[in-house]
Parts: C-alpha cells; structure tokens; sequence
C-alpha cells in the first residue's frame, strides 16, 4: 500500500520546520532574568523571618545596598539563562522536507530519509515518526516543532502525513 502523494510542485524548494535559536535563547535569557529577580525576593523574604536561613551568601545580599542584590541575583539568573538557551538551540530538532527527501538535524547529526523510503508521516505525542512503504517505523523523533507547520510542509511536498499512532493510522 503506497501513502505517497503527488507533490503539489515538484520544483517547489525545501522547506525548513525548526525553532528559532536566537528566540529560545533569548525567551530562556529573559526567563532566568525574571527567575533571579524573584528568587532573590524570595530569598530577602526567607531571610527576614525569624526562622529564615542565615548563612552562605545571605550574608554577602544584605552586606550590599538595595538594588545591587536583585542585581547581582538577577543578573547570575540572566548567565544561567542564556546558557541554558545556548544548550536547548543546539539540542532542538530541525526538519527540512522537499520533494526528494526529508532531513533531521538535531544537536550535531544529520540523518537523511530519501521520499521513496518513506510510506507515511505521523505526528504522535510530541514525536514526529517516519514510517517506510510496508508500515515499518524508519525513526522516531521527539518533536516539540508546531505540529500544523510540520504537517504544512510534509503535505506541500507531497508526503502523507496524520496525526496519531502507527497502530490507529494502518
């Protein structure tokens, strides 16, 4: 049973489903700012309370003058932040379909799946699996891509592609 549909145009040029990385390093940068401005409220709120914690750099926040500790905290949240983001662009999933062929990319590997392999694309829990012409699962990815912008780019291109298990689709 063939799932392969004719492409819309067969000249029609890749197209790259994949996360901006200056975005989750940025959203991650501003979230470790935020989380660091309210930890260090939290930590003075701890530390005021007659069974709050009075050692380690406690000591070192309320030696300096405010706002210099929601600074200092705000700005150590702001470093994790943007090192966190750095990891989580490098580590993210990106898919590029064309007519010819569909190509992962993650981290630092490239795996490259010719059209004539694949049978059917499915969408599942937050993964994206490629399945070859007999129902066989070629990879499995997990996928936190938008799922309408993946299902866009595989149907322009020609591929079947659903949402649900291998079992509930064949």
């Amino acid at each position: 049973m063939n799932f392969r549909q004719r492409p819309v145009s067969p000249t029609a040029d890749a197209t790259v489903v994949a996360d901006s990385p200056l975005a989750v390093i940025l959203v991650c940068t501003v979230g470790g700012t935020v989380i660091g401005g309210l930890g260090e409220l939290v930590w003075e709120w701890l530390t005021a309370q007659s069974w709050g914690p009075r050692i380690g750099p406690t000591k070192l926040l309320t030696v300096l003058p405010s706002p210099w500790p929601t600074i200092v905290v705000a700005a150590v949240g702001a470093v994790a932040g943007l090192l966190l983001g750095v990891v989580a662009a490098h580590e993210s999933l990106s898919v590029t379909v064309s007519a010819e062929r569909v190509v992962l990319t993650i981290q630092d590997g490239r795996r490259e799946f010719p059209c004539d392999e694949i049978g059917q694309v499915l969408l599942a829990r937050k993964q994206l699996i490629l399945l070859d012409q007999n129902g066989q699962e070629l990879t499995r990815q997990d996928c936190d891509l938008n799922p309408r912008r993946l299902v866009s780019a595989f149907v322009r291109h020609g591929y079947s592609c659903a949402e649900g298990t291998p079992d509930s689709t064949i």
